[in-house]
């Protein structure tokens, strides 16, 4: 084999590596995340650790599109939404009737870009809302939100 074949074969590897990441989660960063959750499920890993590491964390995105009840969906579930919802409640802050996110990217919160942005449009969208209203809507965030999703 020649060294400019395999030099061509090493760089597209490479970049089909780095595109099937893009931001979401490559396969074997999800089936590392579900093997922790499970680890979680199982009582072997305790939930709030595994929300402060850094393991890249995803959930189903049927979850974007339907509500969540945390008292009724699978258990798997349950833990991969709290564990995102965690990471991205950790850093929103109610200030003046408007939510602040203070992280710029997902991969700051190690989860996949298309909950990121799902949720940063959410805390703007509900931001244009109460400015609409002039303030007649007010918006609410529970004081230790972010733990209480984890002890939910």
């Amino acid at each position: 084999m020649s060294l400019s074949y395999i030099f061509l074969l090493s760089l597209s590897t490479v970049m089909l590596l780095a595109s099937c990441s893009a931001g979401d989660g490559n396969k074997m960063e999800r089936e590392r995340a579900d093997s922790l959750c499970n680890e979680v499920i199982n009582g072997k890993l305790n939930l709030e650790q595994l929300a402060e590491s850094d393991e890249f964390m995803y959930f189903d995105e049927k979850y974007f599109h339907e509500p969540a009840d945390l008292k009724t969906i699978p258990a798997f579930d349950k833990v991969q939404i709290q564990l995102v919802t965690y990471r991205i409640y950790k850093h929103v802050k109610l200030v003046d009737n408007r939510y602040q996110f203070a992280v710029k990217q997902a991969k700051d919160l190690h989860i996949p870009n298309k909950a990121f942005v799902y949720y940063q449009r959410s805390f703007d969208e509900m931001n244009r809302k109460a400015a609409a209203s002039k303030d007649s809507i007010r918006l609410e965030l529970p004081d230790n939100y972010a733990t209480r999703l984890i002890k939910e």
